[in-house]
């Protein structure tokens, strides 16, 4: 009997792996590459209405609530918006996002920096 358990759990953990693996974006799109925006007008101007929203409001909205409101507005999952600002002058933070099952990958340039940046040591 145990061994019939064993058997079934292990059959459903492979199904859910199975299942979660069909969830993961097929493909994904630079948004910093030159003509990334006009072709994806062209080519899903439903996914370009959004990604155009969620690029001019991320820096209107603090950090912490980023992630959040891509996925409660714009259907968005798997959203990464790390708290790490990339040396560099402009400053710049990576945003990554799903939408359906294509990822979106963009490096912001902040014009919201505070000066309470403190450097690692």
């Amino acid at each position: 009997m145990p061994r019939l358990v064993a058997t079934a759990v292990l059959a459903l953990l492979w199904t859910a792996v199975a299942a979660a693996g069909d969830a993961t974006p097929r493909r994904a799109i630079d948004l910093n590459e030159p003509g990334a925006l006009e072709a994806l007008q062209r080519s899903n101007p439903t996914h370009y209405e959004k990604v155009r929203q969620i690029l001019e409001g991320v820096l209107q909205r603090p950090d912490t609530d980023v992630p959040r409101w891509i996925q409660t507005n714009f259907a968005a999952h798997d959203v990464s918006y790390v708290p790490v600002v990339l040396t560099s002058h402009p400053p710049k933070r990576r945003l990554s996002f799903a939408l359906d099952a294509t990822r979106y990958e963009a490096v912001v340039i902040l014009t919201n920096v505070r000066g309470d940046i403190t450097p690692a040591k």
